[in-house]
């Protein structure tokens, strides 16, 4: 067989200093400068200098979402997500970005449909009446570009709102989903599907600032009152 040269990156996947602690006579210790060296993707800076530049490269949150319900499952499925995605991009996972923003937009499709409460001939809707309607088993095993699809017809959001949940889950088809695309526009495009998201966020929990009270839209009001993390009839916070 004949010989070939190629670069090789050595060890990718281990943290020396993480696994010689392990190893009392090592002389190697973690630091918190070689732990952000191990977290953050190798050829980016990984000082605080370099880690705050790239959080600034987001950019600013709508003022919208400078309070958000204490709700678990919003936290869970909408608010830490974004963070972590937030935290992804500090430390050049890219890819975590766009992944995390796709989970957090197809959470979000599925609490409009849900604090929307679907009539069928002047009723709510039932899950059976789901899937007669949209089939297997219902709005939420629906794909993603469906759901959207739904929502639009249903008028339940805005045209912004449908080409911001167009351009999250396209971005991250293209990335998660095909081996022919590069990478030369990632951090780029991971921006902007993280303020694509952020934006839906804004517009699903639909709360404003008045007079210094933060006023919740009825639909939010009545899902946090269904699940009992707020006082029946209040709408402010």
């Amino acid at each position: 067989m004949a010989e070939i040269k190629f670069d090789a990156f050595v060890n990718p996947l281990a943290f020396i200093q993480g696994d010689a602690g392990h190893i009392p006579t090592s002389g190697l210790a973690a630091t918190p400068e070689s732990t952000l060296s191990f977290l953050c993707t190798p050829g980016l800076r990984s000082d605080v200098d370099g880690i705050v530049d790239r959080y600034r490269e987001m950019g600013q949150v709508p003022v919208q979402l400078a309070v958000v319900p204490a709700e678990q499952r919003l936290l869970d499925k909408l608010i830490w997500p974004l963070r972590h995605a937030r935290g992804s991009y500090c430390v050049g996972n890219f890819l975590g970005v766009i992944a995390l923003c796709g989970s957090v937009a197809e959470m979000l499709a599925i609490l409009v449909w849900d604090l929307s409460e679907p009539t069928l001939n002047g009723r709510r809707m039932t899950k059976a009446d789901e899937k007669a309607l949209l089939g297997g088993g219902g709005f939420e095993r629906l794909g993603q570009e469906r759901r959207v699809e739904v929502l639009t017809a249903y008028g339940l959001i805005p045209p912004e709102a449908k080409t911001d949940f167009s351009t999250v889950r396209e971005v991250r088809r293209r990335y998660l989903h095909l081996w022919s695309q590069d990478h030369e526009a990632l951090p780029a495009d991971a921006i902007r599907v993280f303020q694509a998201t952020v934006r839906l966020v804004a517009v699903v929990l639909g709360q404003e600032f008045q007079q210094g009270k933060i006023v919740l839209s009825p639909r939010l009001a009545k899902y946090l009152e269904r699940q009992g993390t707020a006082d029946p009839g209040a709408s402010t916070a």
